[in-house]
């Protein structure tokens, strides 16, 4: 080739209108939808509507308020230990997946969230210690397979990612350190005349946390730079409704396993 010739390539890329391909990097919206003062104000509205979430949780989920009684059925309550422990290990996988899903529509929703999940990384481990104190060693926890409720919460956050994005794993942390923050001090004051404070540190270090950290208010800092329409907003809304409902599935899951069928075995 004769110096200055050019390849059929380069003329081809030099005679082409030159087009930026690169996109899902976080850059087209870096202006939140919601100002600071209507951010607050929708946030209200969802505290509003997860307290009629409670409410409606009280009424009709059963053994609702167990661990927040005076005596505390032993059987039920070692394996909400351990669900919760299964919980925080099968979640913290699709957790991790939507941070770069996150990542690709809004850098600062994606330190949040990095943050945040680095703080609730390993709690899990405090739920086993406190296992431990109630009799589970961590051989009989790693045998014990995780309700259906616990493994369709899982496999829901994969749909979420792959078909609707990340928004609605987030609104799931919303809900339940929301939740935890204002109903968690309660149920942990029951639990130290109930089950022992020297039994319950595990669960009172993961209350620490969300309290301490404020939980809610960095999750919702997140959801705030995700929302880019009214149509995200009635999205939010119905998301918490649908992990309320797939929760409840939980809950009712543990009461038939651990209540119901005592029960039955004892008539």
């Amino acid at each position: 080739m004769k110096p200055g010739a050019s390849t059929g390539f380069s003329s081809i890329f030099l005679e082409a209108e030159v087009v930026n391909r690169v996109k899902h990097v976080g850059l087209e919206h870096r202006v939140p939808f919601l100002h600071a003062a209507a951010s607050e104000k929708l946030r209200a509205e969802i505290d509003s509507l997860i307290d009629r979430q409670i409410d409606h949780w009280y009424e009709t989920v059963p053994y609702a308020a167990h661990l927040e009684g005076k005596t505390v059925n032993s059987e039920y309550y070692r394996r909400h230990l351990i669900e919760t422990a299964w919980r925080i290990r099968l979640l913290r996988v699709s957790e991790s997946k939507a941070l770069a899903e996150i990542a690709k529509r809004s850098p600062e929703a994606a330190q949040v969230w990095a943050n945040y999940e680095r703080e609730e990384m390993l709690h899990d481990e405090l739920f086993i210690q406190d296992l431990a104190r109630a009799g589970v060693s961590r051989e009989q926890f790693l045998a014990t397979e995780p309700y259906l409720s616990t493994k369709l919460l899982t496999g829901f956050f994969s749909y979420l990612l792959d078909h609707e994005g990340p928004l609605g794993v987030v609104a799931y942390s919303y809900l339940v350190e929301y939740v935890n923050v204002k109903l968690e001090p309660k149920k942990l004051q029951a639990l130290k005349d109930s089950v022992g404070e020297a039994n319950i540190a595990g669960q009172v270090s993961h209350s620490h946390t969300d309290i301490n950290d404020d939980h809610p208010g960095e999750v919702w800092q997140a959801i705030r730079h995700l929302i880019r329409s009214d149509d995200d907003i009635q999205n939010l809304k119905r998301y918490l409704a649908e992990h309320q409902a797939v929760l409840a599935m939980y809950f009712k899951e543990l009461h038939d396993d651990k209540i119901l069928n005592q029960q039955l075995k004892a008539a």
